[in-house]
């Protein structure tokens, strides 16, 4: 067996640190806090609509597109969070370090509604705008004046394209599986 490098040790000890100190500020902080319960809603209950709206003809394909959705944006925050470029101060739980309400469940369950609902080009990318424009300069704003997201090098415009450019990408790719499927 490789020896551990020193630093890759060091860096294991802050992680733990971290990992000690964010949950116990998730305890006396974020634990039933109104943005634990919005949080905690917001996992909920898009997806009893969802199951209400949901076409059982194109089950699988929907939720194929959901599950590409959920991949892509929870990659996506990843990276903007490991950058510092936004954070989010409030969750419904200590140990994943992304917003696992929006990233599994708002974001995904949204997308797919649009998708299940305006399959033709011309009619997703207007509702997928509409849907970009709602959560870049409407949802955003708003978790982030309830303190549940932080930017630090970011705006809000710039999650404007990324929104549409995601959702046509993903409806390209399932498009793709399923003429590959037939």
């Amino acid at each position: 067996m490789v020896p551990l490098n020193p630093g890759f040790l060091k860096i294991i000890e802050v992680q733990n640190k971290a990992i000690e100190m964010q949950y116990k500020d998730w305890l006396q902080k974020d634990l039933f806090s109104f943005q634990f319960w919005l949080l905690l809603a917001a996992l909920v209950f898009p997806w009893i609509a969802w199951w209400k709206l949901a076409d059982r003809k194109r089950l699988l394909e929907i939720l194929l597109y959901g599950l590409l959705v959920q991949t892509a944006v929870t990659l996506l925050d990843e990276i903007g969070c490991q950058l510092n470029l936004w954070e989010y101060p409030y969750d419904i739980e200590p140990i994943f370090p992304r917003m696992i309400p929006i990233n599994i469940t708002v974001l995904p369950v949204s997308y797919m509604l649009v998708y299940q609902f305006f399959p033709e080009w011309k009619r997703f990318l207007a509702a997928n705008i509409l849907l970009a424009v709602f959560f870049a300069f409407v949802a955003e704003p708003a978790v982030r004046w309830m303190g549940i997201y932080v930017l630090f090098k970011w705006k809000f415009i710039y999650s404007f394209p990324i929104y549409i450019i995601l959702a046509l990408f993903l409806k390209w790719v399932m498009n793709r599986i399923l003429a590959w499927q037939r």
